[in-house]
């Protein structure tokens, strides 16, 4: 009877094997889930290192448009048509990124990405923006998010300037004809720029590593409950510590 007891057995419970069956696979697929993340993040920021050390070119030249890829465009600014993005909030203070529709001196049509200006955080008034005149020559990077992170419309679209929490390039395109299919975002240093400080990532591999292995820490713990609940390991476990001090 006594070896019958302290040997390892399993008692298994249904409830808790449907429990295990159901969660454990969600863990571990969040696990790769944000390893992948991590490898994309990687990736992406050795894309942005290897193409910001490249020599400017002019954007009209190009056949297609890379993220990060320094250019240079010579135009004008419509001084009527640009977007605030509301909510943008930099070290701490309220405020708008500035978007703004660049006419090209080869005639299409470019959104700009100016930077961030202050605004009223009461949100009465909006701010003024100056807005450079003649023609001028920007320089930047080209950027279109990967993400779907952009949709239109928080104010009526007849109204300018707009005021909205995203913009999506393709609704602009739609409604403004001759419009590249990517944005402008200004260098610090560039005519029309205004704060233009940003992040890369909003999220570095690192954090998403740390991530994934909180998911696998959180499944290899299921996984020891699944086992202690469903055995008498910790019977177990405990008769052979009882068993090695009586040998010591």
């Amino acid at each position: 009877m006594v070896g019958k007891r302290t040997r390892l057995q399993w008692r298994l419970d249904w409830k808790s094997a449907l429990a295990i069956a159901l969660i454990l696979p969600v863990l571990v697929s969040l696990g790769f889930w944000q390893l992948r993340r991590a490898d994309e993040k990687q990736a992406l920021l050795a894309d942005f290192e290897a193409r910001r050390l490249l020599p400017e070119v002019d954007i009209s030249s190009l056949d297609s448009y890379p993220n990060y890829l320094p250019v240079y465009a010579v135009g004008q600014f419509d001084k009527t048509h640009y977007w605030l993005l509301d909510n943008r909030i930099f070290h701490g203070r309220f405020g708008y990124e500035i978007m703004s529709v660049f006419i090209l001196s080869t005639g299409g049509k470019l959104l700009v990405n100016r930077g961030w200006i202050e605004g009223d955080s009461s949100r009465r008034t909006l701010p003024v923006v100056s807005i450079p005149q003649g023609t001028v020559r920007l320089s930047g990077e080209l950027y279109r998010s990967e993400e779907k992170n952009f949709s239109l419309g928080e104010e009526a679209l007849g109204d300018w300037p707009r005021r909205q929490q995203w913009l999506d390039i393709d609704s602009v395109s739609a409604e403004f004809a001759n419009m590249l299919p990517v944005s402008l975002r200004l260098g610090s240093d560039s005519q029309g720029a205004l704060q233009t400080e940003r992040l890369v990532v909003n999220v570095s591999p690192a954090k998403h590593t740390a991530y994934a292995v909180q998911w696998f820490a959180m499944a290899l713990a299921l996984g020891i409950i699944f086992i202690f609940l469903n055995t008498n390991l910790a019977v177990w476990l405990r008769h052979r510590k009882d068993k090695e001090n009586k040998e010591l």
